[in-house]
């Protein structure tokens, strides 16, 4: 166990319910649009990395032969286990692992996926190199992540609020990088499409992680200064009732194993 991995652990349990109900999270539209992405026919075997409350594994069951959901976190693994169980899935699997060393042989599945989780990784090389090794060939590789300024300065500036949230925060990767890290794993990028962005409400996406008041204080101060002057590219705004929320944007990368 690593301790960037503990910090992972010891976030996401923290979290726990509140991540799960956050609307950035469990969204059925956004979800079905990354599962559609797959053009699955049922008879796939799909994994699921970084699973945690399991909303993409479940959604791909419904379209799939058989789903396995992995995650670090036994208490995202609760939540998805008992969600399965209330819903009687039964081509649905979820295991404890490390996405860096995932527990299962080469060339298993049709499709891995992987959603958010890619800013949390330290090497996003690596994972991807796993994701690609248990995968078919022909297969489908499914990455769905926030992305940062392709100007380092800028995404920096993100990355600056985005740590003193949640400490498991590595990076956010600009689309060009994620590009070039497909490139670099031997995939040939089929589609790249620009999710809707995302716009938290910046008091309810700290309370998600807990964030304490001075980091809270720090994050709303980076905020406003990016609302006025620019800074990031998450274009921080006030609503009608003077709430902050700020963009973030995301995108679905699909590639295709092709040897």
């Amino acid at each position: 166990m690593t301790e960037h991995n503990e910090r992972v652990q010891q976030s996401f349990t923290n979290q726990g319910n509140s991540f799960a109900t956050q609307p950035w999270t469990a969204d059925g539209e956004r979800i079905a649009r990354l599962v559609a992405s797959a053009h699955c026919t049922g008879t796939e075997r799909v994994l699921d990395i970084a699973t945690g409350p399991g909303y993409i594994a479940e959604a791909f069951s419904r379209v799939a032969r058989e789903v396995i959901g992995i995650d670090l976190t036994d208490a995202m693994l609760s939540i998805a286990e008992s969600r399965r169980n209330e819903r009687k899935i039964s081509n649905l699997h979820f295991r404890n692992g490390d996405v860096r060393h995932l527990p299962f042989g080469g060339h298993e599945f049709d499709v891995v996926v992987c959603r958010f989780a890619f800013h949390h990784f330290e090497d996003p090389a690596t994972v991807l190199a796993e994701m690609v090794r248990v995968c078919r060939h022909n297969g489908t590789i499914l990455v769905e992540d926030m992305i940062a300024s392709e100007h380092p300065g800028r995404a920096a500036y993100q990355d600056q609020f985005e740590l003193l949230r949640d400490p498991s925060h590595t990076r956010s990767l600009p689309l060009s990088e994620l590009l070039t890290v497909f490139r670099n794993a031997g995939l040939e990028v089929e589609t790249v499409a620009m999710a809707s962005d995302l716009t938290p409400q910046a008091d309810r996406w700290m309370s998600t992680t807990k964030t304490p008041p001075d980091r809270a204080a720090e994050i709303r101060s980076l905020l406003e200064e990016d609302r006025l002057h620019d800074f990031s590219g998450t274009r921080p705004y006030l609503d009608a009732s003077g709430t902050l929320h700020f963009h973030e944007r995301t995108a679905i990368v699909t590639g295709r194993k092709f040897r």
